[in-house]
């Protein structure tokens, strides 16, 4: 049943099935051959989905598409240029600090990728820079914004392990703050070596207009995080706060989006929606033929026999995981893996918001690997450059960024300190 499962899956994902498709199919024909009747899979998809944090998927998804639709990006932009404009190179750092401040806001990287993109590569085009590098740039910065605040992939992980799902929007801060800053010095290096252009210093009262501007904008993240964080809501109704406040900034105050767009919003959002809650659901069914074909458990104890102990087990979850990121969306990887590792990594001593960071630290970077880093292939096309011409500018940010995960595994303080210091973790 295993071999039919992998080979089903495998031979649709070569013929360019999409994954939802491939996982179905591959788990019906799996069914059929065990013998096992097919209602299993439509009830093992709706338990798989009963649970009330996924609520926050596609409420995070709908307050993404209000923030991108209405203006709250450009805004953004705007105060980033203001901050780090003047510098050589600053329009690519533009790019990364005004991912920081979207991804606290989106939930999503590709709608960090998309937002950004949209507004900064056509931009830094007329500027002189190259388009494959600025397709290079914002998809790294899309991979590093994961980590920032609200991230769906961290309710997906939250649901799956009982973890507190507040407690990982902390911990995801201080790795994700840090990355920007690394990738920022490594873009100064390169403006440096390639003599980028600089932008004009902005007046202290440019500045402090742009900060009026988007002050709003960036109050959703003290929102969310402070309501949970302060035991005001959950993440789950922290979604629904975030989307009553998008729509009130998009539509209500700054009047960006016009009553008439709505219904198309609304229909992208439930398209994005569905498609993330159908991939979920599948797998459930997927993990559940894995788990009556014992192969969690077959690999678990492969894992534990692997020579070095817990450093050895951090490191082989980071290459696994860095695999799986470049063939797989981050929730299909979570619900596929994170079954698996969690107990061993528990088992090992492992903090569970640590063991979350650096999971969703390494499907970040996945967003941005050949072949099928989803945020790679929008921003080639916001580029209109081949797929393949951003892997050579991009490989640098890549390495930079494994390099800076390796830290963050080894030294839990970076994911740690935020939530044992707000949440006593």
């Amino acid at each position: 049943m295993a071999l039919t499962l992998f080979a089903v899956f495998l031979i649709l994902l070569i013929l360019g099935a999409p994954i939802v498709f491939a996982l179905g199919v591959g788990t019906a024909m799996a069914l059929l051959v065990g013998g096992i009747p097919l209602e299993i899979l439509p009830q093992k998809i709706f338990s798989g989905l009963n649970h009330f944090p996924y609520l926050a998927v596609p409420l995070f998804v709908l307050a993404g598409m209000l923030m991108e639709t209405g203006g709250i990006s450009r805004r953004i932009v705007e105060l980033s240029n203001a901050l780090v404009g003047h510098i050589r190179g600053g329009m690519g750092m533009v790019v990364i600090a005004a991912t920081i401040f979207f991804s606290d806001i989106s939930g999503s990287s590709a709608a960090d990728t998309a937002a950004i993109g949209s507004v900064m590569i056509p931009s830094m085009k007329k500027r002189g820079y190259h388009p494959s590098f600025a397709a290079a740039l914002v998809t790294a910065a899309g991979g590093m914004g994961v980590l920032i605040p609200p991230c769906l992939t961290m309710v997906v992980f939250g649901s799956l392990t009982n973890t507190s799902i507040g407690a990982l929007f902390l911990a995801g801060f201080v790795p994700g703050i840090g990355m920007g800053l690394i990738l920022m010095l490594l873009t100064y290096i390169i403006a440096r070596k390639k003599n980028f252009p600089r932008e004009k210093r902005a007046t202290i009262k440019g500045f402090l207009i742009t900060l009026k501007r988007s002050f709003l904008s960036l109050f959703m993240g003290v929102i969310i995080l402070g309501g949970i964080i302060l035991g005001i809501f959950t993440a789950t109704e922290a979604a629904a706060v975030a989307v009553m406040y998008g729509f009130f900034l998009s539509v209500v105050l700054y009047k960006e989006i016009k009553l008439s767009q709505i219904p198309e919003i609304l229909w992208k959002s439930a398209v994005i929606s569905g498609v993330v809650m159908l991939v979920v659901g599948i797998s459930y069914g997927f993990g559940w033929v894995m788990a009556k074909e014992q192969i969690p458990l077959k690999l678990a104890n492969f894992m534990i026999g692997i020579p070095g102990g817990k450093l050895m087990f951090l490191f082989a979850v980071n290459i696994l995981l860095l695999f799986m990121g470049m063939f797989f969306d981050a929730s299909l990887s979570v619900i596929i893996l994170v079954p698996i590792l969690f107990p061993l990594a528990v088992k090992l001593g492992i903090h569970p918001v640590h063991f979350g960071t650096f999971v969703i630290m390494n499907l970040g970077i996945g967003f941005t690997t050949p072949p099928f880093g989803l945020s790679l292939f929008i921003a080639s096309g916001i580029a209109k450059v081949p797929m393949s011409s951003v892997i050579r500018p991009i490989i640098p940010y890549i390495l930079t960024m494994i390099g800076f995960l390796m830290v963050v595994t080894y030294v839990p303080w970076f994911s740690l300190v935020l939530p044992r210091h707000f949440m006593g973790y």
